[in-house]
């Protein structure tokens, strides 16, 4: 293994599941995905998200290949994040639940009252 460079973390189920319900991670992913690709860009358009958070998702979501990062030789230095081949499958899988849960919504819409106190109290 070469110096420096951490071995790509053991991906799990668990891992997965705790990619998905981190707000931050989804948050920067879906950005990348819609074209906010700078360090930057991603804080003025996440509220909230602070440098160091960003840094620590950032890191992450490379570790497990799912962004890139793109350094440009200029001055000053750009950088620039993209989606992997990985982390666009990866997304199509989120787009696949966002889709489903807006599905859901709809048929949820549909009920009374008792039937969504019901299917509240069952999740």
């Amino acid at each position: 293994m070469a110096e420096g460079i951490a071995p790509e973390p053991q991906v799990t189920f668990e891992s997965v599941r705790e990619l998905l319900c981190c707000k931050w991670t989804m948050a920067i992913l879906d950005a990348i995905a819609h074209g906010v690709n700078r360090p930057g860009r991603l804080e003025r358009t996440l509220p909230g998200l602070t440098t160091k958070v960003l840094n620590e998702r950032i890191h992450k979501l490379e570790r497990y290949e799912l962004i890139r990062k793109i350094v440009y030789p200029e001055v000053p230095p750009r950088v620039e994040y993209e989606l992997t081949e990985r982390g666009k499958r990866f997304m199509q899988l989120v787009d696949t639940i966002r889709a489903f849960a807006e599905e859901w919504e709809g048929e949820l819409a549909h009920l009374g009252a008792d039937e969504k106190q019901k299917v509240s109290e069952a999740g």
